[in-house]
């Protein structure tokens, strides 16, 4: 988690100079809007230590869609609440942002806000504060926005894209 942090503070202390090393770092996970959704668990387990692991298992159910992935912590089995039709992506990154609090974030790279292909990064919320403390909570939030339970990231249509797009230029 360490070289993430240092490839995120790099690139905030120079955004424009660091960008596309950064692009293609490892920092970022990318999740396309067509992954499945465990695929996204898997992807976040393949950063974060092991102590931090996200368990989880994926169960045959009477829904529409047809399975449930069932998050496990301290006992407990919480089934991620999807629309009985179907999963999606944001349901699942807001279900695991809760899942890991308070001691990791999923921040959402707003360098890929646009495209069908989003991309993330998870630090120690302790290493979130470190970069909103050296860079200011603003600067840090418009490049990093994090998941909360209102975010929408896959599920905007393309108006709300091209008005964020245009408020992140003034």
């Amino acid at each position: 988690m360490e070289k993430i942090f240092r490839q995120v503070q790099t690139f905030l202390a120079a955004p424009a100079e660091h960008r596309e090393m950064f692009d293609a770092s490892d920092a970022l996970i990318w999740v396309d809007w067509g992954d499945e959704d465990e695929s996204i668990l898997s992807y976040l387990n393949d950063v974060l230590p092991e102590a931090a692991q996200i368990d989880y298992e994926c169960t045959d159910s009477e829904t529409e869609r047809g399975f449930d992935i069932l998050l496990k912590k301290d006992g407990e089995a919480h089934a991620i609440p999807y629309a009985a039709d179907a999963a999606d992506r944001d349901t699942t990154l807001k279900t695991t942002q809760e899942y890991l609090a308070p001691m990791y974030e999923i921040r959402w790279y707003m360098g890929s806000l646009g495209g069908d292909t989003l991309a993330f990064t998870v630090l120690p919320a302790a290493r979130w504060r470190h970069l909103e403390e050296e860079f200011g909570a603003e600067q840090v939030a418009y490049y990093f926005a994090p998941i909360e339970a209102d975010s929408k990231m896959f599920e905007m249509d393309a108006d709300e894209v091209f008005d964020l797009l245009d408020q992140r230029k003034q």
